[in-house]
C-alpha cells in the first residue's frame, strides 16, 4: 500500500490498523513467573484472533437483526442478510482451521503453562457469550450459566445488557409471520398441503401392504414409522397440537412462522420466494457451522487435557461435547426438510397467488 509523503493528514498503514497496541497485547503467564512455556505465545495470538473473528460476525449479525427488525423489509434487504449471514459463516468455518495451528502444541507443551492460567478461561469469552444470546439462544438451552460469576462487573453488565436486546431468532420468526399468501380470503396453503401429504402417506401404506417379501413384523415395523412420520405433520396443521409442542419445549418457532416457513421451501422456484429461502438457508447454514464449530473445540479440548476439568471450572471436554449437541438455535427450521414433499404433489398456487409471486415482466410476455 502506497502513503503520500509529507500531507498531515495521511493515512499509515501501521496506525490505521493500530498495529503497535495489537502486537504488543501478548503478554505470557510463563514470563511472569519465569518459566520456559514457549508455546504460550501461539495460545494467546490464536485466542486473540478468535475473539476479533467473533468481533466481526456479531458486526454482521447486528446489522442482520436491524434489517429484519424493521416492518416491511424489502428485497435487496434480504439479499444483504444473506449476504452477511454467509459472511459470518465463511468467517466461522475458517476460524475452525485455528484448532489445527492451535493443536501443533502438543497436550505434554500446554502443561508447561496451563496451571499459570487459572481461572481464565475461554468460559469467560464475553464476545461468544453475546453471540449466543443475539442469535437467540435461550438462558434455558445454556447448560452453564456459571460464567455470570466468573466474569468481572463490565463484562458481565455487557452480557446482561445483550440478554435484553432483540435477538436473530425473534426478529426471523416476527419476519416469517407477516409473510403474506399463506391464507386469503378463499385459499388456505396448509389445508392443501395436509390433502397432499395425506395422499402422500396412503401410498407409502399401499405399497408396504403390496410388498410380498416383507415379513409381517418388517411390514409392522414399517407401518409404524409412516405412522409416526404423519403424526409429525399433523402437529403442523393443528394448532392446539402445535401448541402442546411449544408448552413442553418440543418446538420454539410459532405455528404460524413454520407454516410460513414451509410454504416458502415448498414454493422457492417462484422469483419472489428465491430470496427469502436463501435467507432461510443461510441462517440454517450458521447454526450448523456453529454446532459443528463447538464440536471442533470440544475436540481439541478432550486432545489437550483429556477428561480434566477446564481452567474456568467447566466440566472441559463433556460440556463443550453437550453444547455441540444442545444449542442449536434454529433447529426447527432445519427439521422442515423431513416435511417436504416431492414437487410434482405440491399443491399449485391459485393463479391470483402464483402471479403475484413472479417478476412483473413475466407478465408482459
Amino acid at each position: 500500500m502506497n502513503m503520500s509523503q509529507g500531507s498531515e493528514n495521511a493515512v499509515y498503514y501501521s496506525e490505521y490498523l493500530q498495529l503497535q497496541r495489537i502486537l504488543e497485547a501478548q503478554f505470557p503467564e510463563s514470563d511472569k513467573a519465569g518459566v520456559d512455556a514457549h508455546d504460550e505465545m501461539l495460545f494467546i495470538i490464536t485466542h486473540q484472533a478468535f475473539e476479533l473473528w467473533f468481533k466481526q460476525i456479531l458486526f454482521e449479525l447486528e446489522s442482520v437483526i436491524h434489517i429484519l427488525s424493521k416492518d416491511s423489509v424489502k428485497e435487496h434487504e434480504i439479499a444483504i442478510c444473506v449476504h452477511r449471514l454467509n459472511r459470518m459463516k465463511n468467517i466461522l468455518s475458517m476460524s475452525m482451521e485455528q484448532f489445527s495451528i492451535l493443536e501443533t502444541m502438543t497436550a505434554l507443551d500446554f502443561m508447561d503453562f496451563r496451571d499459570l492460567l487459572h481461572p481464565a478461561s475461554g468460559f469467560q469469552s464475553v464476545q461468544f457469550r453475546i453471540l449466543e444470546m443475539r442469535l437467540g439462544l435461550p438462558s434455558d438451552k445454556r447448560l452453564n450459566r456459571a460464567y455470570l460469576t466468573a466474569m468481572k462487573d463490565f463484562d458481565r453488565n455487557m452480557v446482561q445488557i445483550a440478554e435484553k436486546k432483540h435477538t436473530l431468532f425473534a426478529v426471523v420468526q416476527s419476519w416469517l409471520e407477516h409473510t403474506p399468501f399463506i391464507e386469503t380470503d378463499d385459499y388456505r396453503f396448509w389445508e392443501e398441503y395436509k390433502h397432499a401429504v395425506s395422499a402422500s402417506f396412503a401410498k407409502d401404506r399401499a405399497d408396504i401392504e403390496a410388498h410380498i417379501i416383507l415379513t409381517e413384523e418388517e411390514r409392522s415395523l414399517r407401518l409404524q414409522s409412516v405412522d409416526q412420520a404423519e403424526h409429525a405433520f399433523t402437529s403442523l396443521f393443528d394448532a392446539s397440537t402445535y401448541q402442546t409442542l411449544l408448552d413442553n419445549g418440543e418446538r420454539r418457532l410459532s405455528h404460524k412462522a413454520t407454516l410460513a416457513a414451509l410454504f416458502i421451501q415448498l414454493y422457492r422456484d417462484y422469483p419472489l420466494l428465491d430470496r427469502p429461502n436463501e435467507l432461510l438457508q443461510a441462517i440454517c447454514a450458521f447454526d450448523e457451522t456453529l454446532s459443528i464449530w463447538r464440536y471442533r473445540h470440544a475436540s481439541m479440548t478432550m486432545r489437550m487435557i483429556g477428561a480434566r476439568i477446564g481452567t474456568g471450572g467447566s466440566s472441559g471436554f463433556n460440556y463443550l461435547a453437550h453444547t455441540a449437541l444442545k444449542q442449536r438455535i434454529f433447529g426447527d427450521i432445519t427439521s422442515l426438510a423431513g416435511m417436504l414433499i416431492p414437487r410434482r404433489i405440491i399443491p399449485s398456487l391459485p393463479e391470483s397467488i402464483s402471479m403475484r409471486l413472479q417478476f412483473m415482466f413475466e407478465h408482459e410476455k
